[in-house]
């Protein structure tokens, strides 16, 4: 079988990192979120999200994948752009600014919370944070079952990335090494009944 998957991922065109989830709910309906990043200043760009049959999904999840993909890359390069000339800005003017005021007026500390704000996520986007959170929870869950069925390689490679989920990367990591230590165990018990 030769899908070409990751050929046509290539064709796309961006650099950087392609994060996809595919859930399949029990109707047989998959939705796949697809999230772009390629750095820490355009985080809070919200997943891409498509909702349909398998066979359809074969036939236009490229194509329909295409348009977004150019677009939040012309958008991340514009934000890496405008992100260097600002700091080149603020490097150039930071000498003036600290010989010329040495106390700062209240407009210009609104000019300095409006710049942080720039980048920073928003608080109106809790769609993808809980877009975030069920996948994240799906993941856990999906680890918990092949945990309970010994699939312990398969449930490692299920967990979610800690950079990922920054706020969940302690439970991530001590999950990472108890299913680990449940590996390891499995391996020697299968290896004493095959000697």
């Amino acid at each position: 079988m030769n899908t070409q998957f990751f050929q046509q991922l290539a064709g796309l065109g961006f650099t950087g990192n392609f994060l996809l989830n595919i859930h399949q709910d029990e109707t047989g309906l998959q939705t796949v979120s697809v999230v772009l990043k390629k750095d820490k200043a355009v985080n809070g760009l919200p997943p891409m999200l498509f909702k349909a049959t398998a066979s359809e999904l074969d036939e236009k999840f490229f194509e329909e994948l295409k348009q977004p993909v150019k677009q939040t890359a012309g958008l991340i390069t514009n934000l890496e752009t405008y992100q260097k000339e600002l700091d080149k800005a603020k490097k150039n003017g930071k000498g003036n600014t600290d010989k010329n005021n040495k106390t700062a007026s209240p407009e210009a500390e609104d000019d300095k919370e409006d710049e942080q704000n720039l980048f920073t996520q928003q608080a109106d986007d809790t769609e993808a944070k809980a877009e975030k959170k069920r996948l994240y929870d799906d993941a856990m869950e999906k680890v918990k079952e092949l945990a309970q069925n010994t699939k312990y390689a398969e449930a490692l490679a299920q967990l979610p990335d800690p950079a990922d989920y920054p706020e969940k990367a302690e439970a991530i990591e001590a999950k990472r090494q108890t299913l680990q230590a449940g590996k390891e165990a499995y391996d020697k018990l299968t290896a004493s009944f095959n000697d």
